[in-house]
């Protein structure tokens, strides 16, 4: 199970909350809850600590003189990474069958380029994320090959992006390519692996702090990578509400992060069945004032809005999260079946959705809780939903269209 990434991707401490049935949410994920999900045991951190749940060892490393000892049930104790959901979720889905295993590898405010094999790039000399995959995936290779199992990685899943909001266009795309290639190159030579896992990414969400002086177009860059690459857009972050517990704007709810890591079980299980997932927008085309962008919807959905989504924190978005790019402005903005229908006046040289750049703080628009939304805020979405069940709790799952810009002829 390769699940790689910063913050989003380690995921949320559930602390002592108790699930609806009366679990530990840590049990619900961990343990002997779902058999076939496997951690390597017996791997301790430089500093001597044992590795002891699938959040570890994050920047410290591992003591490459401390061999595994076999594999046991995947233990959850502190933060419930993206990749732990994941391997539950695919073994429900019958996606796993021979057993999944999983170690998150990385740390939480890296830069894409802090994840690849050149000590050059990013942070001076930083490698440990890399040397935490390196060494994992020699273990898991040597211990399962003595169990008479190969080791496969069919999909790699990618959360990150927030530590690189401020990259000019075309800078996250080219890193990330690099970073990719070197992934790739270190599951073949470790696991004899030819073929490269599929690529499924979560689109950066943005922060809470609405002045930002870049508009995160990384969120762009991640669009062409998935198009370059032939890999699944499991969906964007931003409506997904955000704790703001942190004071940082970008960290989201707990029950916030399992839904959006189900929807990537969710496209995973759409992909392997040959259903089409990638919710993205077509060219343009403009007749007079009116532009219809047309979406890659799938015969058994259509595109719908959902008003009222932010009420309550801070609004929401004019004509439904689109923003007109050079002179003029939109009149009004709606959707039909697979196609958004923008009216217009004026120069209209463009359109963005979902990347909006306010004054506003919205880390001061949070309720009771100190939750809120992030200042990139769009209305649009599927029609299609599913709900899954996880210690009794109901997460009602969603397709919303991400974050875009297009360019008008």
């Amino acid at each position: 199970m390769m699940a790689r990434g910063q913050s989003l991707s380690l995921g949320a401490n559930f602390g002592a909350e108790l699930a609806p049935n009366g679990q530990r949410w840590r049990d619900v994920f961990g343990g002997a809850a779902n058999p076939g999900a496997l951690m390597l045991t017996g791997l301790k951190r430089v500093d001597g600590v044992a590795v002891a749940n699938v959040a570890n060892p994050l920047l410290n490393g591992y003591d490459t003189s401390v061999q595994a000892s076999g594999a046991g049930p995947m233990l959850v104790q502190t933060s419930i990474p993206e990749g732990a959901v994941l391997a539950c979720g695919l073994l429900r889905e019958g996606l796993a069958p021979q057993g999944i295993a999983f170690q998150f590898h990385d740390a939480g405010g890296q830069s894409i380029e802090n994840l690849d094999d050149d000590g050059a790039s990013g942070t001076s000399g930083l490698l440990a994320p890399w040397q935490n995959g390196e060494w994992w995936l020699t273990e898991a290779a040597r211990v399962f090959a003595a169990q008479g199992s190969a080791v496969r990685v069919p999909r790699l899943f990618l959360n990150q992006g927030e530590a690189d909001v401020a990259r000019p266009r075309g800078w996250w795309l080219a890193a990330a390519r690099s970073t990719l290639a070197d992934w790739h190159d270190q599951i073949q030579r470790l696991t004899g692996q030819a073929a490269a896992p599929k690529l499924f990414l979560q689109q950066t969400g943005g922060y809470m702090h609405g002045a930002d002086s870049n508009l995160h177009d990384c969120k762009l860059d991640q669009l062409d990578l998935v198009r370059e690459q032939g890999g699944v857009l499991i969906g964007p972050l931003y409506p997904y509400k955000i704790d703001n517990a942190d004071g940082k704007g970008v960290h989201k709810l707990w029950s916030e992060y399992v839904r959006a890591y189900e929807v990537g079980v969710w496209a995973a299980a759409e992909d392997a069945a040959g259903r089409a997932w990638n919710l993205l927008p077509g060219t343009p085309v403009r007749e007079g004032d009116r532009i219809t962008i047309p979406v890659s919807v799938r015969g058994d959905e259509s595109l719908t809005t959902v008003g009222g989504l932010y009420a309550g924190y801070g609004g929401d978005p004019a004509n439904l999260g689109l923003e007109a790019i050079g002179g003029g402005a939109i009149t009004a903005a709606s959707v039909s079946g697979g196609e958004i229908i923008v009216d217009v006046a004026g120069t209209v040289t463009g359109l963005r959705y979902a990347m909006q750049r306010s004054a506003t703080d919205y880390r001061t628009l949070t309720d009771a809780s100190g939750c809120g939304y992030g200042a990139h805020r769009g209305l649009i979405r599927s029609t299609l939903t599913r709900s899954v069940t996880w210690g009794g709790q109901v997460f009602v799952l969603e397709r919303w269209l991400p974050s875009f810009e297009v360019a008008l002829a």
